[in-house]
């Protein structure tokens, strides 16, 4: 840790003639407790000045309420903070003492700490006993992560550490449900001269297009070969890739709807932009093609 700078000293709970000093610390944020995979099982990150410890607990949505119940918050994480100096954490206060023994840590256990890890093990007790309060809760970039948190897998980093719960929580929980059935067949709906099938299996996106080669260039073609049908499939993760080469050739694709925004949208908005993606992205690379005997085929 970093050196004490106007560290302060509590005696605390003194067993026989020994106190149990406590010493809050100077140290960057760092990751003090919970699971190696924070974004997905939580975990809880700190810092000290000397005089304070300030805690932000990480709460993954899903790990708390499962993901039927996490489709209704619509966001994947919650987050308790605490701000807490020497007198919070007496180990002769009740508040201590009960959240000591509802998280199950004994005396002697913290007897083996040294005085700075007693200071943030008893911080994180009453955060996790309830004493702290409500904070920021969405996406990983919403919920006032620093930029620089020492994880406990040792790497260094900000919010992009939890990243990978917003995908999950997009592609599993979001978007895990899409029933996207869209056909449009034109300029005659009896007599098509052209036609676009898009459907969601999962999140694969297919896409089918038929074109009349005669109507569309007003030259008879070889018998058979007079309609073709096109048809791709696209992830709709790589579908709605901000860098994507195909974003935004179709002049009704918004290369700024991404996965998350896709989420939030209702299902008519959700629809028309998976179509036009599906459009541009067709138009883009191609499919395979063969020859049908009809628009519809």
């Amino acid at each position: 840790m970093a050196s004490r700078r106007r560290q302060q000293h509590l005696p605390g709970i003194e067993p026989g003639n020994e106190p149990l000093e406590i010493v809050i610390p100077t140290m960057d944020w760092e990751q003090i407790g919970g699971d190696m995979h924070p974004g997905t099982y939580g975990g809880t990150i700190a810092t000290g000045d000397g005089d304070h410890l300030e805690l932000i607990e990480i709460q993954p949505v899903r790990e708390h309420v499962g993901d039927k119940e996490a489709a209704d918050v619509g966001h994947p994480f919650w987050t308790k903070e605490g701000y807490f100096d020497l007198a919070d954490l007496d180990p002769t206060s009740e508040d201590v003492k009960s959240a000591l023994s509802s998280t199950g840590l004994e005396y002697e256990a913290l007897e083996e700490l040294d005085p700075e890890q007693r200071a943030v093990a008893i911080a994180e007790a009453l955060l996790q006993y309830g004493i702290g309060d409500e904070g920021p809760a969405g996406w990983s970039g919403d919920i006032n992560i620093p930029e620089k948190v020492k994880w406990s897998s040792g790497k260094i980093a900000g919010p992009e550490y939890l990243a990978d719960e917003d995908d999950e929580f997009v592609r599993e929980v979001l978007l895990s449900d899409l029933d996207i059935d869209y056909e449009s067949y034109g300029p005659d709906e009896k007599e098509p001269a052209s036609g676009l099938k898009v459907t969601t299996r999962g999140f694969t996106v297919e896409i089918t297009e038929w074109t009349d080669i005669e109507a569309a260039n007003g030259e008879e073609q070889p018998e058979g070969e007079a309609i073709v049908r096109q048809y791709a499939e696209v992830e709709l993760d790589d579908l709605f890739d901000p860098k994507g080469k195909h974003r935004g050739s179709y002049s009704g694709d918004d290369r700024n709807v991404s996965l998350a925004k896709l989420a939030q949208m209702d299902d008519e908005d959700r629809e028309e932009a998976i179509v036009a993606a599906a459009i541009a992205y067709l138009a883009y690379h191609g499919g395979d093609e063969e020859y049908v005997d009809a628009i519809g085929d």
